[in-house]
């Protein structure tokens, strides 16, 4: 991430339990992570 500091990810999450598109998501190992970052001002 160009231009950004205090990068800090997240475990990884099953976004898509229990979703309609649960199977496809499985399919390619889909998972969530939340990015927290700042911008240098």
């Amino acid at each position: 991430m160009v231009g950004f500091t205090d990068i800090v990810m997240s475990n990884e999450v099953d976004v898509f339990s229990g979703s309609l598109h649960e199977s496809d998501a499985a399919e390619f190992d889909t998972r969530g992570v939340t990015v927290f970052a700042r911008k240098p001002a």
